[in-house]
């Protein structure tokens, strides 16, 4: 059965669906908003000050343009992060944390110092997990 957008947001199906994926960890629930590849980084690369697209992209050197827009239309869904349009030619957009985001930055500045204190161990971890992966890849 095939149901439009509109069909869907006025269904059973809707709350059906929804009910599956309630999430009953706050951690999880908070890592649903903030974690991923990619979040995290353009968290902290927000945090002290605005950044305009294209030095956000550059700052994030091995991130897409697809994807940095994909990441913050998510971010400013979410209410992490602030679009601000410029009036500036030509037309330019500025991105700054919200204080929704901001909130975020002691617990990310807390996993922050874990990882330093940890970081052998983590390292270690890593290196082991990474050749995990690459004996299963074959070519």
């Amino acid at each position: 059965m095939i149901i439009t957008s509109r069909q869907y947001k006025h269904s059973s199906i809707r709350n059906h669906t929804m009910s599956k994926f309630k999430i009953d960890c706050p951690v999880e629930r908070a890592l649903s908003i903030i974690g991923g590849k990619w979040k995290i980084p353009i968290i902290f690369n927000l945090s002290k000050n605005p950044h305009r697209f294209g030095i956000l992209r550059n700052k994030l050197s091995t991130i897409t343009t697809q994807m940095l827009s994909k990441q913050l239309k998510e971010m400013e869904r979410d209410g992490l992060v602030i679009r601000k349009v410029l009036s500036v030619m030509p037309p330019s957009v500025e991105y700054s944390l919200s204080e929704f985001g901001k909130s975020a930055l002691p617990v990310l500045k807390s996993i922050n110092n874990w990882s330093k204190s940890k970081d052998d161990q983590i390292i270690k971890i890593v290196k082991k997990n990474i050749k995990k992966i690459d004996s299963h890849i074959t070519i």
